[in-house]
């Protein structure tokens, strides 16, 4: 019997071991910098450096150009990860807008570049 158990706890942590290895976890004291693309994408980087890109369910307007930025989670805790249905709180002139978190995902290194030359091809076509 302890053996079928001890087997059946270790099948178990293996299926789960990747599902654990793949979830993003962006706590909310670990908020080092950030960076809004547009009204509904930001970009922010944890004290280690690993990047975050979070989309946001509404537009949050003027993001861009706030100098801060607050993270509301559900859970009180400092050591909460910042996840889907959390919010971004940003000042405006008129009083603080929250705009709720639809997803969160690592921000790879070939996002970024995708983002880059999205941005740079936007803005040669302008011209």
């Amino acid at each position: 019997m302890k053996t079928t158990f001890a087997f059946v706890l270790l099948a178990a942590s293996a299926l789960s071991a990747p599902a654990l290895a793949d979830r993003v976890c962006l706590q909310r004291s670990q908020i080092y910098n950030w960076n809004a693309l547009n009204d509904r994408t930001i970009i922010v980087e944890d004290n280690l450096h690993k990047k975050y890109k979070l989309s946001l369910l509404v537009s949050c307007q003027h993001l861009q150009f706030h100098e801060r930025l607050g993270f509301k989670t559900f859970d009180p805790s400092a050591l909460a990860c910042v996840s889907k249905g959390d919010s971004v709180i940003s000042g405006t002139e008129i009083g603080p807008q929250t705009c709720p978190i639809k997803t969160i995902e690592a921000y790879t290194p070939e996002m970024e570049k995708a983002d880059k030359d999205a941005a740079a091809a936007a803005k040669a076509a302008a011209h």
